[in-house]
């Protein structure tokens, strides 16, 4: 009888560090990680091959391809003082482009130029595009570009 309850005390004790140890191993970790917080971020998407066009007519005031896209006066005459404003405009670099949802995608644009004064600087864009239109978004006011 004494030998049976060792051996039921061992095997007891065997399952128990097993149960203890998936408990450490994989429940724990699990649970973890459906309670951590979630990053809300938006989906990644491709560039838009619209939003390329547009962003390179706008730098290189392109005025026939900006009317092709049918971009507002307003921001053709943006492009016109960008071109102006600046001696050296650098071909844009593409920052990274979002889904917003709706068929809304967000794409920012970079540039490096370099100003009348000879001065260096970089300027920033986000272009939203939707069914095929394209629409500049401004900065904030802080940081306006021209």
């Amino acid at each position: 009888m004494r030998r049976g309850r060792v051996w039921r005390r061992r095997l007891g004790r065997a399952v128990a560090t097993l149960g203890i140890g998936a408990l450490i191993g994989f429940l724990v970790p699990s649970i973890i990680a459906d309670l951590s917080p979630k990053p809300e971020g938006q989906a990644r998407t491709a560039e838009s091959p619209v939003a390329r066009q547009f962003i390179t007519a706008y730098l290189a005031d392109d005025q026939a391809t900006l009317d092709l896209l049918g971009i507002p006066a307003a921001t053709k005459a943006k492009s016109a003082r960008v071109k102006a404003e600046y001696v050296k405009v650098e071909p844009p670099i593409h920052l990274g482009s979002w889904n917003i949802g709706q068929g809304i995608t967000l794409h920012a644009y970079a540039t490096h130029v370099i100003g009348s004064d000879g001065v260096d600087d970089q300027l920033a864009w986000r272009v939203a595009t939707a069914g095929g239109r394209v629409e500049l978004i401004d900065p904030p006011p802080s940081i306006q570009t021209p």
